[in-house]
């Protein structure tokens, strides 16, 4: 999601004392760097804007963690703004707030960001921040002590908030055999427990020039930013990168769950999986799921709530993961109606691919998507993380082919869609329901 663009020919291009090779140039000034290194850059130029972020992206998630390394994506995140060699302490924070910014990071199962968005005067001095914070960070042993309680308390939060234990259900009722079944969040024993040489030894594994993409959207002067990368990013070291994570997920029985908590009401995900984050079928995941479950207008919606009440609010989306993604629907309603809404929700799938959808349907779906899309765009920071995201992926050209090839999506599309992926014996429901 984000600036449209096409692919040109390679060109091998000498900036400074490095070469690096385009590999890909857009429309709308966006243009895609590859480096000797392995690194990947994305600028995205835009004068008409006062502002610009800043955002590296680092494929370095709980898919990648091993058993004993439960969480230690999310643990390096929250130390690499704790000192770097040339911003020791908080000194990075500081100098961002001092220049009215704003600074963050997150972690993801299947990557970790960091990102500045500033204005537009700020631009260079965070590239640097962001350069020597992700290939120079301290990892100081006290920041390390201080980080541990943090965590675990961040940990212990998530235990006692049931929503946060229903999506973990679902996700590890979905991937059995995936990686993307691990909890991003982490263990609190690993937490606990591990040392400084384990934390810093993930580090130099997994952040490594060929695992980062930094994106630099807004307004800003392309020529100085392309001399700072290469002289930041751009010197990081080249190494080989470790082996990816298993990621496939065989078609397997769905399961149905019932758990209890300090909840008023309940709720419920109800899902099944989706294609590949780099198949042609994402993009009428997305129309699908917008049919039957976006808004006011969705099957899902009319059906469960105007027509038979039998829900507070109900939704649905697909989620884009590589191996294999999702299907999900969310729903919240009263404890008595369980058994009907499940009835419900797949009375209302089973329709479309027997009864098919109107024309009314399919354009409402694809106008609303479309909105979205636009709102999507409205920042640098969301343009450099839609970039980045679908570079990460290793689907870049989505971002050129979204709109036009969701406008061909038919009716047909949709029905068969569903008859690809949808069968009542894969789907899992996962509710969670007031304790008795």
């Amino acid at each position: 999601m984000g600036a449209k663009f096409k692919l040109k020919n390679k060109i091998i291009l000498l900036l400074i004392t490095a070469v690096f090779f385009i590999i890909g140039c857009a429309s709308k000034g966006v243009k895609t760097v590859k480096y000797e290194n392995g690194l990947t850059s994305i600028l995205i130029n835009d004068k008409n804007s006062l502002a610009a972020s800043v955002v590296v992206f680092v494929r370095a998630g709980s898919v990648d963690e091993k058993p004993s390394q439960a969480g230690l994506s999310h643990f390096v995140e929250h130390l690499m703004f704790k000192g770097s060699k040339n911003y020791p302490g908080d000194l990075m924070s500081r100098n961002v707030e001092n220049m009215g910014g704003y600074i963050n990071a997150m972690t993801s199962k299947e990557f970790t960001q960091y990102y500045i968005s500033i204005q537009q005067d700020g631009v260079e001095e965070s590239v640097k921040m962001l350069a020597d914070a992700v290939c120079n960070p301290l990892f100081p042993q006290n920041e390390i002590d201080m980080e541990r309680k943090v965590i675990i308390e961040e940990i212990q939060r998530c235990l006692d908030t049931p929503i946060s234990v229903l999506w973990e259900k679902f996700y590890k009722t979905l991937y059995t055999e995936s990686a993307l079944k691990n909890n991003v969040i982490g263990s609190a024993q690993v937490i606990a427990n591990i040392s400084r040489d384990e934390i810093y030894g993930y580090y130099k594994t997994h952040y490594i020039p060929a695992k980062m993409i930094v994106v630099v959207s807004g307004n800003f002067d392309e020529l100085k930013i392309k001399k700072l990368l290469n002289e930041t990013f751009g010197k990081f070291a080249k190494q080989s990168a470790p082996m990816e994570p298993m990621l496939t997920e065989k078609t397997h029985k769905g399961e149905d769950t019932v758990e209890y908590g300090k909840v008023e009401v309940g709720h419920m995900l109800t899902g099944f999986l989706g294609p590949d984050v780099n198949v042609d079928d994402i993009y009428v995941a997305d129309l699908a799921a917008s049919i039957l479950g976006c808004g006011k207008s969705s099957r899902l919606y009319k059906a469960l709530y105007d027509n038979k009440h039998l829900v507070y609010s109900i939704g649905s989306s697909y989620s884009a993961e590589k191996g294999a993604g999702v299907i999900y629907i969310s729903s919240i309603f009263d404890p008595k109606n369980l058994g009907v809404i499940k009835g419900e929700i797949k009375k209302q799938i089973e329709d479309i691919i027997n009864n098919g959808i109107s024309e009314e349907e399919l354009s409402r779906a694809k106008l609303a998507i479309k909105t979205y899309w636009t709102f999507s765009h409205e920042t640098p920071y969301d343009i450099a993380e839609i970039n980045g995201f679908w570079q990460l992926m290793g689907n870049s050209k989505f971002i050129n082919e979204y709109i036009s090839k969701m406008e061909k999506m038919t009716i047909e599309d949709v029905i068969n869609f569903f008859k690809r992926y949808y069968s009542s014996a894969t789907v899992s429901n996962v509710a969670l329901l007031p304790k008795k």
